[in-house]
């Protein structure tokens, strides 16, 4: 939807590889410099190089601005040669963490977390083969991960701030509502996104083929059985479930 409007180009998924290793550097380095470095960077800029620091390192902040210039140049000046202003990317493996992380690189950014009922993720991530793949088939080791991911995000999402959570059925049910609500979120004109965005709809890389679907069928014509419903049973997955308006 939004690189629909042309002005956001918004970069496909990484693994969650982009934000790990960023995150390890600056909170690493947050930690490691407050108990060493800036003692040592304090004894060098006051008695100069002929003493002991070991651990002499720039200024935390030196690193968080490294992590922003990274990003920049890895994404926005990629979209800016493509014509697009404005950037960002999704990614579904990331938590509340990588939230936090943005925030503090960027302060202005426009988040937005979108979640889906667990019911319908369970069916739609069994009809691929990275149901295997990640999470080896097992409904409970998915749902763990949809459970923790979830909670995270839905608590970065603050009243007044910058993050927004959007529910996927919500945007389904009311498209233009949706489209009206992003578009004040990230403050471009609703007229400039193509409705073909939320109308059209692409499918993703398939699993093995199935005896209880047939190859064309949506994620709801997916069968759940008894170990599937066992783990939506699940209490922390309901109570999640629950504080995300849905019921189970």
């Amino acid at each position: 939807m939004l690189i629909s409007t042309g002005e956001i180009m918004i970069w496909g998924e990484h693994g969650g590889l982009l934000l790990d290793g960023l995150q390890r550097m600056v909170a690493g380095m947050a930690q490691w410099i407050e108990a060493e470095g800036a003692r040592h960077f304090e004894r060098f800029t006051s008695e100069g190089w002929n003493r002991w620091i070991p651990n002499v390192n720039p200024p935390h902040e030196a690193f968080v601005e490294g992590a922003r210039a990274a990003l920049l140049r890895s994404l926005a000046v990629p979209a800016a040669e493509l014509g697009y202003p404005r950037w960002g990317f999704k990614e579904i493996r990331y938590t509340g963490g990588a939230v936090e992380l943005l925030k503090m690189l960027f302060p202005n950014a426009a988040i937005i977390v979108l979640v889906r009922n667990p019911e319908a993720a369970l069916r739609s991530i069994k009809a691929t083969a990275f149901y295997e793949k990640d999470y080896q088939s097992r409904p409970e080791v998915f749902l763990s991960r949809w459970t923790t991911a979830s909670l995270s995000l839905a608590r970065t999402c603050l009243p007044g701030s910058s993050v927004r959570l959007w529910r996927f059925e919500d945007i389904v049910a009311d498209p233009e509502a949706a489209i009206a609500s992003l578009a004040a979120h990230v403050a471009i004109d609703a007229g400039r996104f193509d409705r073909a965005a939320i109308e059209t709809r692409v499918k993703g890389v398939p699993g093995p083929a199935r005896s209880d679907r047939d190859s064309e069928a949506d994620a709801d014509a997916i069968c759940l059985d008894q170990r599937d419903r066992a783990a939506l049973a699940a209490a922390e997955v309901r109570d999640v479930a629950a504080q995300l308006g849905y019921g189970q």
